[in-house]
């Protein structure tokens, strides 16, 4: 019955207008919800809307307050029957009262009405420290460690990682190694602005996992490797990679308490600890809301990178500086071996140079005898002497087994 009134409910002029203008994930979220208000109060939103046009016009007080009252008995309705938390009853509400202010008719409501009468408990949140980052990030593969540090270091929600495009991270191959990359997006949840960056470290990762896929100039940053290959990583995916890592790292107890949101916390933790200030600024960082005439002004990119660097301090991993260093010093150690293997190059012509060439042909004589005696058989039963030139290094070895003898 509710998948029937569902295909009915959306094409109703009151739900087309409360949807319009909404994001995919927030008209994804109400549909769902407000199915439950509708199982209830068992009117179709049109029934709602023009009984509360009709109730707001009489004289009756029950009658005026007739979808507020019925508001606290869902509410209550939801708290007696249901195993959801407070946080989650006041979600569903917040979806009817929705329903209602973009149809130009808000509820009357008071505080009391939207806090929970269920006893509240001791929520006990799980605190991420760099030290578990840490350990989060050695179990995890290429694509998973960009995905973390990109979580952890940049402060977006699961939605908006999940909605990054490749195409978003403009310059990443030519800018230098070291520096963070900013970037800006409208948060899908809220589609408010959230200005931060993404880390040198985050971008070292990122690089590899393109490097792999064949540096693809376009499409979603996060892709799956597996069931739908190449589609995009949806919020539910990110979320079984992240608590997959935790079960790792943390083991099963301690992952229980684990939530990819605490990630997001993490990156909030750290501009409180940088002491990010005025308050806008630090809004602007985490796509919140700012109150009043604050909304009205905006932040230049260097405002908001010289920012992220003192947050950085608090969000480093260090461990693809790291790698960065041996990488260099792998690539210095190798010049100076081609260096030296030059040199003793070089070294071996001017010896052989030395030696008489009556004694070179002797040599080469000496070679010729030796490589029929061990003469490669061809498939066909012949003989096949090998008759390539001697290198200046087998020259010497050979006129260094003469002398011994």
């Amino acid at each position: 019955m509710v998948s029937r009134m569902k295909k009915n409910v959306e094409k109703e002029k009151y739900v087309e207008a409360w949807l319009h203008g909404l994001s995919e994930r927030t008209k994804t979220n109400y549909r769902k919800e407000f199915e439950r208000w509708l199982s209830f109060l068992k009117m179709s939103p049109s029934e709602q809307i023009e009984k509360r046009l009709k109730d707001l016009t009489s004289q009756n007080l029950n009658e005026r307050s007739f979808i507020e009252q019925k508001f606290r008995e869902y509410k209550q309705h939801l708290e007696e029957t249901t195993e959801l938390s407070a946080m989650s009853v006041k979600t569903m509400l917040r979806t009817v009262a929705s329903f209602f202010s973009r149809n130009g008719l808000p509820l009357a409501l008071k505080r009391g009405d939207w806090e929970s009468t269920k006893q509240n408990r001791v929520i006990q949140t799980f605190k991420l420290s760099r030290d578990d980052v840490k350990t989060l990030y050695a179990h995890a593969s290429l694509r998973d460690r960009a995905l973390l540090l990109v979580l952890y270091q940049s402060g977006f929600s699961e939605i908006d990682v999940s909605e990054l495009r490749i195409e978003d991270l403009k310059g990443i191959w030519e800018m230098p190694t070291t520096e963070h990359l900013f970037i800006q997006k409208a948060r899908e949840k809220t589609n408010q602005i959230q200005a931060t960056c993404i880390s040198y470290e985050a971008l070292h990762d990122i690089r590899a996992m393109l490097e792999e896929r064949g540096k693809p100039s376009e499409g979603y940053l996060f892709v799956s490797q597996t069931k739908d290959k190449g589609e995009m990583l949806d919020v539910r995916r990110i979320n079984e990679i992240v608590k997959t890592l935790a079960l790792k790292a943390f083991g099963q107890e301690k992952a229980k308490e684990f939530k990819t949101k605490a990630l997001r916390s993490a990156y909030n933790s750290a501009l409180l600890r940088a002491n990010v200030s005025p308050q806008e600024l630090k809004d602007v960082m985490l796509g919140h809301k700012r109150l009043g005439a604050r909304g009205s002004y905006s932040f230049d990119n260097e405002t908001i990178i010289e920012a992220y660097k003192k947050a950085f301090e608090h969000l480093t991993i260090n461990g693809v500086q790291t790698r960065e260093d041996l990488k260099k010093l792998s690539e210095t150690m190798n010049q100076a071996i081609e260096k030296k293997d030059l040199e003793i190059d070089t070294l071996t012509k001017i010896l052989v140079s030395l030696i008489p060439e009556q004694k070179l042909q002797e040599l080469r004589q000496l070679q010729k005898s030796e490589l029929r005696r061990d003469s490669a058989i061809s498939e066909h039963g012949r003989e096949i002497p090998c008759t390539a030139p001697l290198t200046p290094k087998q020259i010497l070895e050979l006129y260094a087994k003469t002398l011994k003898q």
